[in-house]
């Protein structure tokens, strides 16, 4: 595939590596001519330097030929034009990285595939763990409505040695998979839970502090 990547922080250079090594074509678009030339003496790509928002400067990096461009400036405006040019031209894959939620539905609007800022994604997961410890991991769903909680069973919970339909889990929530061990397990009701099982529990967020403490020894949140 063709690949066009703009900006090259360390998301887009890790991209580039990661494309690279798949054996794709790389372009890579930055404004900084150091970073331009530092990454061509790492990898198999060739860099374009100029301001990605230019139509010359896109076609130099061959947008009509692209396969998949990925846009991961801090800046949300230039993202954005990056990301309306490539689809005018026919690009079928687009790809942007989002620095600011009041953003998100304009890029939706517009047909585009966003990710969160990482920064933003690390402060949520910062704090999320710091109010509830034993979760793992997290994904967020539909805006925020919804959550897959990565829990760790501890011993001494609520949870630890019962079965899923003994537990008084609420209807709506779903405990969709175990991880227990190398063994990954997709459960039913009869299904025991275990210390240091890592069970992922798909759940609305307005229920996730009373699902907690089922799984939990002790939480901050009161």
């Amino acid at each position: 595939m063709h690949v066009i990547i703009v900006g090259l922080g360390g998301i887009g250079q890790n991209l580039a590596r990661i494309a690279v090594s798949e054996k794709h074509n790389v372009v890579v678009i930055d404004i900084n001519p150091k970073k331009c030339s530092d990454i061509v003496t790492k990898y198999d790509l060739i860099s374009v330097n100029g301001d990605a928002t230019s139509a010359a400067i896109l076609e130099e990096a061959g947008i009509s030929e692209a396969d998949v461009v990925i846009s991961t400036t801090g800046s949300d405006a230039v993202n954005l034009m990056v990301m309306l040019q490539a689809k005018e031209k026919g690009v079928k894959y687009l790809r942007a990285i989002v620095n600011e939620p009041e953003h998100v539905e304009i890029f939706k609007k517009a047909g585009i595939s966003i990710h969160k800022n990482p920064d933003a994604i690390v402060a949520e997961d910062i704090y999320n763990n710091m109010l509830r410890p034993g979760i793992n991991d997290f994904v967020t769903l539909a805006g925020g409505k919804a959550e897959i909680l990565d829990i760790i069973i501890k011993e001494g919970t609520h949870a630890a040695g019962k079965a899923i339909k003994d537990i008084g889990l609420p209807s709506n929530v779903l405990i969709i998979a175990i991880e227990r061990g190398n063994d990954v397990i997709i459960p039913d009701g009869s299904t025991v839970l275990l210390p240091g099982d890592s069970v992922f529990v798909f759940i609305r967020r307005n229920l996730i502090d009373r699902v907690f403490s089922m799984f939990s020894v002790g939480s901050l949140v009161r």
